[in-house]
């Protein structure tokens, strides 16, 4: 793909003048405008608009992003002025169209933060890697890329943001909030901030799309199910089950829906919760080991099942009841967890809860939840930020691709890489 040069992002290359600041104006996109990086229908009210750059950072991104994403880049000092006023800080707004916000953090940042934050996305944006990186500014935006490495991430991110303003908008408000909250606490927020969005513009659409593209499974795996329990449960050894310095019997829970890909289900969610309830009763077990069946750990939520509540009040309490993610968390220094193959969505967000996870090599991992119109369910906004910080787990949910186990170890989302 041809890379705009940097001429025709900014007329003659060069820093902006004061006089070039004063002519900066918002080009809004007209809904159902398409793009490599956005396919919102014509219908949505939600649009993305175009800026000429304000500050000496310039982007050199491929030529349907830059159609397509905000170019703005404020700095510090620039944002500040646009959010210290309540009654200017609504327009830095999603409600107010406006879905993330850019900052150079390479700009000198004025000595006093503003305490409150818009509720759009905001994006730090530095050409030097080790500048400001543990500066009080880079902490306090919700994600920091460096460019020009990061120069990819950065366009998924956008078209993700663009795609699903309200989703990515709650996340990263969700993120925020969880940082200063216990685990229980966390679990309710990002459950009531769930229940909001199952019934928000974005997802019904999401469900819409995928229902008229929706195909049926190959004739060779017409008629196949899964046979037995969700969730298998055995009692061994530690020592037959490969635990180290094992002192006690060990509890083997085994997510049973191969031909599924583990796809997690009410039933496995429910299934495991028991099993947890029960292994937390059960003061004599030393040990609990969770696996997986067949290709892959855990695929993430059973699709099928998805939109299927009618009651979002019900779902909320339903998640808070039988969710493993808080018997997980109270069993913490008991739990391995064993990973291979896809570790989507919930097959990381509940992992993230345990002690130890343990990752074959062919392990991958990612939150596709924001770009669903969701955000992540099982507790990922709670789990996952303890593992690798918040900015870490914005970056992976608001990209919508996958990391590897070498960038899962590197961050510490997961503990071993074994075969």
């Amino acid at each position: 793909m041809r890379q705009l040069q940097l001429a025709e992002i900014w007329p003659l290359a060069r820093k902006p003048s004061s006089a070039d600041r004063s002519q900066s104006k918002s080009l809004p996109i007209t809904p159902g405008s398409k793009s490599q990086c956005q396919t919102r229908s014509a219908s949505s009210a939600w649009s993305a608009q175009v800026f000429t750059p304000q500050t000496g950072i310039v982007l050199s991104m491929s030529n349907t992003f830059f159609q397509s994403a905000s170019l703005k880049i404020l700095s510090p000092a620039e944002l500040f002025v646009l959010i210290t006023p309540p009654m200017v800080a609504e327009d830095q707004s999603v409600v107010s169209g406006r879905s993330y916000l850019l900052v150079d953090l390479d700009q000198p940042t004025p000595s006093v933060i503003p305490k409150s934050k818009p509720n759009c996305t905001m994006i730090g944006i530095s050409q030097r890697p080790t500048s400001n990186k543990d500066s009080e500014i880079s902490a306090w935006v919700d994600l920091v890329i460096h460019l020009p490495d990061e120069q990819p991430l950065l366009e998924q991110i956008v078209a993700t943001i663009t795609n699903q303003p309200l989703a990515a908008s709650t996340f990263t408000g969700v993120l925020r909030e969880s940082e200063h909250l216990s685990i229980s606490q966390g679990l309710m927020v990002e459950s009531l901030a769930y229940s909001t969005l199952q019934n928000s513009h974005g997802f019904r659409t999401w469900l819409t799309n995928r229902s008229l593209t929706a195909t049926k499974a190959p004739a060779a795996q017409a008629g196949v199910a899964d046979q037995g329990p969700t969730v298998l449960v055995e009692r061994n050894s530690g020592a037959h089950l490969g635990v180290q310095n094992s002192h006690g019997d060990t509890l083997s829970l085994i997510l049973n829906r191969p031909t599924k890909r583990n796809a997690f289900s009410a039933a496995m969610r429910d299934e495991l919760a028991s099993a947890l309830n029960l292994a937390l009763a059960e003061k004599s077990l030393a040990h609990i080991v969770i696996s997986g069946r067949g290709s892959a750990f855990c695929a993430g939520g059973d699709l099928t099942e998805f939109g299927q509540s009618q009651d979002a009040a019900l779902g909320h309490l339903t998640r808070l009841t039988r969710n493993p993610a808080n018997l997980i968390s109270q069993l913490n220094d008991k739990i391995l967890v064993r990973v291979h193959g896809a570790c989507i969505g919930a097959g990381i967000e509940l992992p993230a809860f345990a002690n130890t996870i343990r990752a074959q090599s062919n392990s991958i991992f990612a939150l596709p939840e924001v770009g669903f119109g969701l955000i992540p369910g099982a507790g990922g906004t709670v789990s996952i930020p303890k593992r690798i910080g918040r900015q870490n787990t914005a970056k992976l949910g608001l990209s919508s691709s996958s990391i590897d186990a070498n960038q899962a170890l590197r961050w510490g989302l997961i503990d071993v890489i074994e075969d």
